[in-house]
């Protein structure tokens, strides 16, 4: 089994030096300011890290909000930064991985440089490329990839380096916005076109590969289960439209007449959006292979959030893929649908100490 072991975020924003253990669902409850979102955006820097370029077109794709780099860091009274370290431990059937890197962005503009870098295998340092140029300037991008660099060792396989890329590389947070869920408008930040947009564009298209009407399934869930959450669906289908357009999300309403019980997603509860949107993601077959959503409770009763959390956590378990999700809540009912006693559920209380430093309290 593949699985992120450790990350460590050292002088970004609020985070001056944190280090924690995932496990497949991580749930981060915290009070606004307390640094969950900045925990994130994190990960993305470091997921732009291991791909070859942090810039804000990288970090943006990512789901990151931009600002100028010197926010980034760490600027507290007594804490000294000048860039930014991230690290993560990455465990395969054969292997424990290390990567680390630190990065600095000195004219607040542009790309940030690669101050340092390494690769290590089974505590073995096996790549640590020299980053500074002849000019004594250190560059924005890497001339090599990890796996032209390891293929060169006759020692090491790339496999595991490979499996680490794929996941990473795709890491996305994603902040579900209504406007977006319906199609109304277009999410500025695809640059491609995404199985499902950052901000929920598209999601008929990405729930069309999961709904069996005939087989009556929602991916590997029962879709009458599905649609008991929302108890005034009836049924739900996704229809075509031309090649050019989106498609669309139909509903039939349980209590309404026959003749008047049809909805598309403009008219539908932004709740059960969000419940699809939120699935969608946790079973599609081209999601990434770890992503974050910020607000998971947002757009819900707190009682199907609870119910929600609980879903998502068998549609996550039940992925072959094992993708590995982080959330952020404010609602402590979503904690009631997580078994703790689960070890692939963690629980991470986010806070801020006396001198303003975030800090997080595994529960």
């Amino acid at each position: 089994m593949n699985s992120l072991k450790k990350i460590r975020i050292q002088g970004f924003k609020s985070i001056v030096d944190q280090e924690f253990e995932p496990g497949q669902v991580n749930v981060l409850i915290g009070a606004n300011g307390s640094g969950k979102t900045a925990l994130l955006e994190a990960i993305g820097m470091l997921s732009a890290a291991i791909s070859g370029t942090v810039d804000n077109e990288a970090l943006q794709r990512r789901g990151v909000h931009l600002t100028t780099p010197q926010l980034y860091k760490s600027s507290f009274k007594d804490v000294e930064n000048h860039q930014i370290g991230l690290s993560m431990q990455w465990q395969d059937e054969n292997a424990l991985w290390h990567y680390a890197v630190e990065l600095e962005n000195e004219n607040s503009q542009g790309a940030w440089a690669y101050q340092a870098e390494h690769l290590k295998l089974n505590n073995e340092l096996i790549l640590q490329p020299q980053h500074k140029d002849t000019d004594g300037t250190f560059p924005v991008k890497p001339q090599y990839t990890y796996e032209g660099a390891l293929s060169e060792s006759k020692n090491v396989s790339v496999q595991g380096i490979s499996a680490l890329l794929k996941t990473l590389k795709s890491y996305a947070i994603y902040t579900p916005i209504t406007p977006m869920l319906r199609d109304l408008i277009t999410d500025p930040r695809s640059f491609s076109e995404p199985f499902l947009g950052l901000s929920g564009n598209r999601l008929a298209n990405a729930m069309q590969d999961l709904i069996d009407v005939e087989n009556e399934t929602y991916g590997y869930l029962d879709l009458d289960e599905v649609l008991d959450l929302l108890d005034w669906i009836d049924s739900i289908k996704v229809e075509s439209q031309n090649a050019d357009l989106p498609k669309i999300l139909r509903f039939t309403e349980l209590f309404m007449r026959k003749d008047n019980n049809m909805f598309t997603a403009h008219d539908a509860s932004e709740g059960s959006l969000y419940v699809f949107f939120l699935l969608t993601l946790a079973m599609h077959p081209d999601a990434p292979l770890i992503f974050a959503v910020e607000n998971f409770d947002q757009a819900l009763h707190p009682r199907l959030a609870r119910a929600l959390a609980k879903f998502f956590c068998m549609a996550i378990f039940g992925n072959p893929r094992q993708p590995i999700a982080f959330l952020t809540t404010h609602n402590p009912l979503v904690l009631d649908g997580l078994n703790l006693r689960d070890e692939r559920v963690r629980l991470f209380a986010i806070d801020r100490d006396s001198k303003g430093y975030t800090t997080r309290v595994i529960i």
